[in-house]
C-alpha cells in the first residue's frame, strides 16, 4: 500500500492533478508495484521499485532502445530518489492474452510478427549499447549461466523430494555453462522476452520489463518466447518458428544458420531449467497461481530433453534426473498447493 500511495503523491505532483481514477496492476514475479493513472489529458503507467540500481538500468535501457527505433515505453518522470517513475501506458492487451486461446495459424502468425520485432531488436541493439549500465551484470557470462542452472537445483529439483549427487550435477552444469560462453551471435539479451512483456496495441507492439537486459547470446530470447509453457506449441511448430528466427539473424548479422543453431543447443537447457527455477520459487514457495498453473506444461517441456540422444551424450547426469522428473511428473504436482 505505501508504494501506491508513494506513486498516486509523486504523479499528483509531477502533473499538478490528482488522478480521476488509479488501478493497481497484478504483480508478476517481481516485487515492483504498478499502477494505471487515469488523468483528464493523459494514462501513464506508475512503477515504485526500492531497487534502485535495477530502476537505472532500465532507465538507460528505455533511452537507448528508443533511439534505435524499438518501441519501448519512453520514462516521463523519474523520483529524485530514483524509487518511483512514470512511465508510457502501452495498453492492456498483452501478447500473451491474444496468443493463448488463439488456434494454431493465429498463434503462429502472431509470434512470426514478434519475431520480426525480436529480429529488429537483436540487429539493432548489437552495437552501441552501454553494458556496464546493466543490471544485475553487464553479460550473461559463465557465472550467470551457473547462477541460474543452480536456480533450478535451489527452487526446483531441491523442492521436489528427487535426490541428487550434487558433484555430478555440479560438473555438468559447469560444462553447460562453458559451452554457452563459447556461443557465436552475441547481442542485447532481453532476458525475459516473453508474451507477458510484449503489449499489443493498433496493431503495434511494445517491449516492457527489460531491465534485466544484458549482453548475451541473442538465440536465448527466441527459446524464451517459443517455450513459454502456457503457449503448448507443438515441437514441430517452435522448430519452424526457430528456423525463421535463425535465417533471419544470418541474413544480417555474418553468422551461419548452423552456427546459430550450436548456440541454440547449448542454451535451450539453460533457460528451461531458469524458468522451472522461477516456477518452484513462486508457484511451490510463494504460491503465485500464474507459477502454480505453469508447471504442469513446464515439467512437459523437459521431455525433449530426455527424448534427445545428444543431450543424453554430454550431459549424461543430468538427462537421467530430468527422466526422473519427467517420470515422477504427478508426485511433484501434488506438491502443489491446492
Amino acid at each position: 500500500m505505501g508504494g501506491l500511495i508513494a506513486i498516486m503523491d509523486f504523479a499528483t505532483d509531477f502533473y499538478n492533478f490528482v488522478p480521476d481514477r488509479v488501478t493497481l496492476l497484478p504483480m508478476a514475479g517481481s516485487n515492483r508495484v504498478y499502477v494505471r493513472l487515469f488523468f483528464i489529458h493523459t494514462v501513464v503507467i506508475g512503477t515504485f521499485n526500492e531497487n534502485v540500481a535495477e530502476n537505472q538500468a532500465f532507465f538507460y535501457l528505455s533511452d537507448a532502445l528508443s533511439k534505435k527505433g524499438i518501441h519501448v515505453p519512453k520514462v516521463l518522470a523519474i523520483s529524485d530518489d530514483q524509487k518511483i517513475y512514470l512511465q508510457e501506458d502501452c495498453g492492456s492487451m498483452d501478447a500473451y492474452s491474444l496468443l493463448i486461446g488463439a488456434k494454431t495459424e493465429e498463434k503462429v502468425a502472431l509470434l512470426r510478427e514478434i519475431i520480426d520485432d525480436l529480429v529488429e531488436l537483436h540487429i539493432k541493439a548489437s552495437s552501441g549499447i552501454d553494458y556496464l549500465r546493466c543490471y544485475p551484470s553487464a553479460s550473461f557470462d559463465y557465472s550467470d549461466v551457473l547462477y541460474d542452472l543452480r536456480y533450478f537445483e535451489r527452487h526446483f529439483l531441491s523442492q521436489v523430494g528427487i535426490g541428487y549427487d550434487v558433484k555430478k550435477l555440479k560438473r555438468e552444469f559447469e560444462n553447460i555453462a562453458t559451452g554457452v560462453t563459447n556461443a557465436h551471435f552475441l547481442t542485447f539479451m532481453y532476458r525475459d522476452f516473453q508474451s507477458r512483456n510484449i503489449m499489443v496495441q493498433e496493431d503495434k507492439l511494445t517491449f516492457i520489463d527489460f531491465q534485466g537486459g544484458r549482453r548475451g547470446p541473442g538465440v536465448y530470447d527466441i527459446i524464451s518466447l517459443l517455450y513459454q509453457a502456457k503457449l503448448k506449441l507443438d515441437e514441430g511448430n517452435r522448430k519452424a518458428l526457430i528456423q525463421y528466427y535463425l535465417e533471419k539473424i544470418a541474413s544480417q548479422s555474418g553468422y551461419t544458420v548452423d552456427q546459430l543453431q550450436e548456440d541454440i543447443n547449448a542454451i535451450k537447457i539453460v533457460r528451461l531449467l531458469q524458468v522451472l527455477g522461477a516456477y518452484g520459487l513462486r508457484g511451490l514457495v510463494e504460491q503465485k497461481p500464474h507459477f502454480i498453473s505453469s508447471i504442469d506444461p513446464a515439467l512437459d517441456n523437459l521431455k525433449i530433453f530426455t527424448e534427445d540422444v545428444n543431450f543424453a551424450e554430454k550431459s549424461p547426469y543430468l538427462h537421467t534426473l530430468l527422466d526422473k522428473i519427467v517420470q515422477n511428473k504427478s508426485e511433484i504436482l501434488c506438491l502443489i498447493p491446492v
